[in-house]
């Protein structure tokens, strides 16, 4: 039974409002794993240990936010005190970790010399890819994740491509684990009474195009601009408050933010393409799109946009142009039989194996690996 293993996740963030966490911790849960999860409560709104939905949380940094120049200071005290954190534990008081993103598995990697901890690498964003890291760190960051790679006993990845080649010579421990989606249904009968709806969710930022959806948005002043998910950027809040077809829903519960897809007609899912991360985007919005049989709205610039379209599951235009994107979410509002078509698409695609069920599936089968391989 699973409720014999104790698995200790840990992210630089406070586990609620990041999607991938908001469906794994439960998951896990579910599948009778015993969970703790020790995070970052940036903007200081958790007691520092409570007990939630049969997981354990511990907010071991406090404080900082999430968008200011002090970060620069913060993130390295965040390393401090996550290692210390880490190597306070002992072989055996869990039988693995699951560090997300280079910012948690760094320290692991240094911690699991005391602590004898094996642990997985769960990336969901290649940290040496942010456009916020100073050009002369890369060099430096990317050795480091080279040594992570090695000292992990499995890692994770949600697309192929973000399986680069400095990483080739751990490619027998890395898993390609897809954003698969939540199988939910609406609660109620979807009014067919709504304006056309473009729905936003998860993280709302300005490198997620938010503020371009806005003023696309404005343009177009009788349709829906539906939100749901957590905004920081302050100017952003503002702007989302002052426009009247804006229905903003704030940070929702996982399911409850999915079942608001059946009352869209497109879900919109926008990245920055300065950075290369966001290039190589693997979003979980496609895949809960593909879930409620709805298309999906993608820039151009993303690499896995060739294969929206491949699968004829959505449509692209590019980042940055508030004209191109007012035209497409026209043409889409005109052609409903066209866009109905490209949900079905979508979700004969999701049936044959992009559910998180099946992801969940996988990720049960790697940490598995490395506890009954010790």
């Amino acid at each position: 039974m699973n409720d014999d293993f104790k698995i200790l996740i840990i992210a630089s963030h406070s586990g609620k409002g990041f999607v991938h966490i908001d469906k794994l911790l439960p998951g896990l849960v579910k599948l009778g794993y015993n969970i703790t999860f020790y995070g970052w409560d940036r903007n200081k709104e958790f007691p520092k240990c409570f007990h939630k939905n049969g997981i354990e949380y511990k907010m071991i940094f406090t404080g900082w936010g999430f968008t200011n120049n002090w970060l620069v200071l913060a993130l390295p005290l965040y390393f401090i005190k996550a290692f210390l954190e880490l190597s306070k534990l002992r072989k055996g008081q869990f039988q693995a970790i699951m560090a997300i993103d280079f910012d948690s598995a760094l320290p692991q990697s240094l911690a699991s010399i005391f602590n004898k901890i094996p642990f997985i690498y769960n990336v969901r964003d290649n940290f040496s890819m942010r456009t916020t890291l100073p050009k002369s760190l890369k060099p430096i960051i990317t050795r480091l994740d080279k040594i992570i790679m090695h000292k992990a006993k499995n890692i994770i990845v949600p697309d192929e491509n973000r399986i680069t080649s400095f990483n080739d010579n751990e490619k027998e421990k890395i898993h390609v684990i897809y954003n698969g989606a939540i199988e939910v249904f609406p609660l109620n009968q979807v009014s067919h009474n709504l304006p056309f709806t473009i729905y936003a969710m998860g993280y709302l930022m300005k490198t997620r195009g938010i503020s371009l959806l806005l003023e696309a948005g404005n343009c177009l002043p009788d349709i829906r601009v539906l939100l749901a998910g957590v905004a920081h950027e302050i100017d952003l809040i503002a702007r989302i408050k002052e426009l009247p077809n804006i229905d903003y829903r704030g940070w929702l519960q996982p399911e409850d933010a999915l079942r608001l897809c059946f009352e869209s007609d497109i879900i919109f899912t926008f990245y920055d393409p300065i950075s290369e991360i966001n290039r190589k985007a693997a979003s979980n919005k496609w895949f809960d799109a593909m879930m409620s049989r709805k298309p999906i709205l993608v820039n151009e610039e993303v690499e896995r946009s060739s294969w929206i379209i491949a699968h004829d599951i959505g449509y692209c235009c590019p980042y940055g142009n508030v004209e191109k994107l007012v035209q497409t979410i026209q043409h889409v509002r005109s052609n409903p039989k066209e866009a109905e078509q490209k949900g079905i698409n979508g979700r004969k695609l999701y049936e044959k194996g992009y559910s998180w069920e099946s992801s969940l599936e996988q990720i049960d089968k790697v940490i598995k690996n490395v506890i009954l391989n010790l």
